[in-house]
């Protein structure tokens, strides 16, 4: 029995021996970083300097468009018009003065600009997306004529254009 407890003893022994060898390597280890951290608050560094992203060079950053100028070039644009404009046709002629939406889908942009002005009251969509400005309360704009009211033509007699009854028989 006594040789199964030696073995025992000497099992515990070499546990603890690992043990042991394990925190010295963590000992020297924490060591050397507590020297590492030492010598560099005795010897401090600047701190690196934030740089731009470096960028592509066919890529210019894109302006924004001045606020408002969307809005203010459909006014003017719809305000020369005699008829209501369709989006596209607005679309166009923003574009044409550099003041498009930018962006991956524009005519998405353009139309949430149009809702925006239906709902602010400057602007009406007169149907099918076309756009008008929306007219001044005061201003004499001649209404539509409302359609002639017409009822069906009331027949009184069949024999008007003189014809009676066929001879044929």
């Amino acid at each position: 029995m006594s040789a199964q407890f030696a073995e025992q003893l000497h099992a515990e022994l070499a546990v603890i021996q690992a043990e042991l060898e394990r925190l010295e390597a963590r000992r020297r280890l924490v060591e050397e970083l507590l020297e590492l951290e030492s010598n560099a608050a005795a010897s401090p560094t600047p701190a690196p300097t934030r740089t731009a992203a470096p960028r592509r060079a066919g890529t210019a950053k894109r302006r924004r468009l001045p606020r408002g100028l969307i809005s203010r070039t459909v006014r003017e644009f719809l305000a020369q018009q005699a008829e209501p404009a369709h989006a596209t046709a607005i679309l166009a002629e923003l574009e044409r003065r550099n003041a498009a939406p930018q962006g991956a889908k524009p005519i998405a942009n353009l139309q949430s600009n149009l809702q925006r002005m239906q709902e602010a009251g400057e602007i009406e969509n007169v149907g099918r997306n076309r756009w008008r400005l929306r007219q001044a309360a005061g201003s004499a704009v001649p209404a539509a004529r409302p359609a002639p009211n017409r009822t069906p033509p009331v027949v009184s007699s069949t024999t008007i254009l003189g014809s009676g009854p066929s001879a044929r028989g």
